[in-house]
């Protein structure tokens, strides 16, 4: 059995070239600052929405609660079913 040493044979004027790779620190922080806009962007566009459709719900339930007290509906049942209107609206 033979064994063979490989002798490292120096070298002289070489120059190495680094490549330039993106830090993966600065790809996760631009990710998740990503993803934190576009949360803060949805939880603003989903209460503008809601906000508004509290208000017009609103808005109907008091509309149909003065015709109540004018008298306009005839029975209890009226009055239920016009306020279902405004929750299917």
């Amino acid at each position: 059995m033979s064994i063979l040493l490989d002798v490292p044979i120096p070298r002289t004027n070489l120059i190495a070239k680094t490549k330039h790779y993106e830090s993966k620190t600065y790809s996760i922080l631009l990710i998740s600052a990503t993803i934190s806009i576009t949360l803060v962007l949805f939880v603003f566009v989903g209460l503008t929405y809601t906000d508004g459709m509290i208000g017009e719900y609103s808005a109907c339930r008091d509309k149909i609660i003065g015709f109540e007290q004018r008298g306009m509906y005839g029975s209890p049942e009226q009055f239920k079913l016009a306020l279902t209107y405004c929750e299917g609206k």
